[in-house]
C-alpha cells in the first residue's frame, strides 16, 4: 500500500516509485542518522557556530 492510500487517482511517476522504495532503508537508518545529527550540532556549538 502507498502512503497516500488512494487519495490520488493518477498513476505514480516511476522515478517517484524508485525514490519511495528506499523508505525501509531510511527507517532502519533513522536512529543513527539522528545520533549523527546531534553529534554534529554539538560540535558546531563547541566551535561557537
Amino acid at each position: 500500500d502507498k502512503l497516500w492510500g488512494g487519495r490520488f487517482s493518477g498513476s505514480t511517476d516511476p522515478i517517484l516509485e524508485i525514490l519511495n522504495a528506499s523508505i525501509t532503508y531510511d527507517q532502519r537508518l533513522s536512529e543513527v542518522d539522528i545520533q549523527g545529527s546531534m553529534a554534529y550540532a554539538k560540535a558546531l556549538e563547541k566551535a561557537g557556530i
